[in-house]
């Protein structure tokens, strides 16, 4: 058992060896569903380079102890287990928008001239908020991240502010002076997601499933990020950002469900990071176990998912 684990954490076969899954998952729902078209490649290469440039992100802010490559496995893996939600079409552009947005507030940590850094970040957000109208509803809460890096205060937030007006500024502007204002009125009654709607998710188990392995990497992570008095400042304010980030993410999708496929690869990659805090820090034999109950359960995931696909082709 705790060659298991020392495979899982230490090995970067792991990570190779569940991208490769990931990837034979996805090709193998491509098919099913009418075949492989330019920008779903596009999607599966996104998340190729989001599971690389997570391992680059934990060893820069040192969000982990061991130069290991983890947060791309549990990255994978959760793809793996959800192909049907990878970033396919535009939904991509969520992913590769909210990493960015969280890499540069990490980089404002202490930083006393963050204003250019968060007015970047939060028009980066209001791209977001305009692609898909709900998230203005909760998005722009990300502005508490800055209390973590010590970097918020009167000019960052209005800073934020005025990134997150920009887009619209421009959007409004160009609206205007090609006398299109009309559609203005029906966007903003968007915003305000519709209880009933007929919404394109998974099966109810694969749903459960899938929360339940987001869940499970979360919850030890942040009681280890939480109670953990020996993490340097700086890893443990990243930690705390991308957990307040998490929680917008899942409080967006639970008021909007509608956003899910959008956000969800979102939420695997930040609960990747905070999901590998618990394992890597002070490993002991209770962790190892719990790494291997996770992947009994990934296992069972990936299982369903395959025996459901069979049954229904």
């Amino acid at each position: 058992m705790n060659k298991i684990a020392h495979f899982i954490i230490h090995s970067k076969a792991a990570a190779y060896i569940a991208a490769l899954l990931y990837i034979v998952v996805w090709c193998s729902r491509s098919v099913q569903v009418g075949g492989i078209g330019f920008s779903d490649c596009l999607g599966l290469l996104l998340s190729l380079v989001m599971g690389y440039l997570s391992v680059r992100v934990a060893r820069e802010f040192s969000l982990n102890d061991i130069k290991n490559v983890l947060p791309a496995t549990l990255f994978f893996m959760g793809c793996a287990i959800a192909p049907q939600m990878g970033p396919v079409h535009g939904d991509g552009i969520h992913l590769a928008l909210f990493a960015v947005v969280c890499y540069i507030l990490l980089r404002t940590y202490r930083s006393h001239n963050a204003m250019g850094s968060y007015f970047c970040a939060f028009a980066l957000i209001g791209i977001q908020c305009l692609m898909e109208p709900s998230l203005l509803l909760t998005l722009p809460w990300l502005v508490l991240c800055g209390v973590f890096m010590e970097s918020l205060h009167v000019r960052t937030f209005f800073a934020a502010l005025w990134g997150l007006l920009f887009p619209y500024w421009i959007v409004g502007g160009m609206l205007f002076l090609t006398d299109r204002v009309e559609v203005i009125a029906p966007y903003f009654d968007q915003i305000l997601p519709l209880a009933n709607g007929e919404l394109a998710l998974p099966v109810a188990l694969q749903l459960w499933m899938q929360q339940l392995w987001v869940l499970l990497l979360i919850l030890p992570g942040s009681v280890m990020i939480l109670f953990n008095r020996s993490m340097k400042l700086q890893a443990s304010a990243g930690l705390r950002l991308l957990m307040l980030s998490l929680v917008v993410l899942l409080v967006t999708v639970w008021i909007s469900p509608v956003s899910y496929s959008a956000l969800y690869p979102c939420v695997l990659l930040c609960s990747s990071l905070v999901g590998t805090a618990f394992f890597t820090m002070h490993a002991n034999h209770v962790k190892n176990i719990y790494l291997v109950v996770l992947l009994i359960l990934w296992i069972l995931s990936l299982a369903l998912y395959v025996w459901s696909n069979c049954i229904m082709y």
